[in-house]
């Protein structure tokens, strides 16, 4: 999934995410959404919203 930060963030090893960055993330066992490729980034519901890619809003307007 894609999700849009609505916060500054760092992750463990001080990269820094800035508040509007689109990225890939995913649910991580925990059930904390996570980045993909990120150095241990566990986001908080308050640090992002869901973004929809052009692919989700195919699958949505086909049906499927």
């Amino acid at each position: 999934m894609r999700i849009k930060l609505t916060t500054n963030v760092l992750d463990f090893s001080g990269s820094p995410f800035p508040k509007g960055s689109v990225l890939e993330a995913r649910i991580a066992r925990d059930g904390m959404l996570e980045v993909v490729g990120a150095q241990n980034l566990p986001l908080y519901p308050q640090e992002w919203t869901l973004v929809l890619t052009d692919e989700d809003m195919e699958r949505l307007l086909s049906g499927g």
